[in-house]
This record gives structure tokens, sequence and C-alpha cells, in this order.
């Protein structure tokens, strides 16, 4: 896979895995992705819709490959947490510097 697309694919990825049902991963992934394409189109960002319709693309076709096969590659779920964790992290750290700053 292109680098260029790796992480956001993880993280789409990763942020899937939040739902245990591989039919609701689905159904929400697939909401998420029209939305985000819809939005880059009405925000006329070529990059951007052109970024999200690749990614969404791949993510969706490993999600279906799981849900027709009942397997999961274990290897790129464990990638794909890790990231979407760290993004997490990085979002919770960011919430509690401005908490701060509402004293």
């Amino acid at each position: 896979m292109h680098k260029e697309y790796e992480e956001n694919f993880l993280t789409i990825l990763g942020y899937s895995y939040r739902l245990e049902d591989i039919k609701q991963r689905l159904f929400f992934t697939f909401s998420e992705a029209v939305y985000a394409i819809d939005l880059d189109k009405l925000m006329r960002n070529e990059d951007s819709m052109r970024l999200n319709s690749i990614v969404y693309i791949l993510v969706l076709d490993e999600l279906i490959k799981e849900y027709l096969t009942n397997e999961t590659n274990q290897e790129q779920k464990q990638k794909a947490l890790e990231v979407y964790k760290k993004i997490e992290q990085r979002k919770a750290a960011e919430n509690k510097k401005y908490h701060i700053y509402q004293y």
C-alpha cells in the first residue's frame, strides 16, 4: 500500500474496530465514507475527495472481505488499533489542555 494512504487507512480501519459487529462496521464506515466524500465535494476540495475516495474504498474492501470470509487480518487489526489509539490519546491531551483554560 502506498505510504500516502497507509496512515489514513489504518486510522479509519481502527476507528471501525470500535464496533464489535462486522455488519455495524460496514454500515457505519460506508455512511462515514459517503458523508466525508460529499463534504469534500461541497467544499470543492479535490485532493481530500481523492484521498477519502481511495482510502474508504480500501477500508470497505477489507471489511467486505472480513464479512464474507469471517476472517480478520489480526496483524493489520492490531496496527489499526494502535494508530487509532495514538490519535485518541493526542485528542485527549489536547482536550485536557483546553479544559484547564476553562477555569
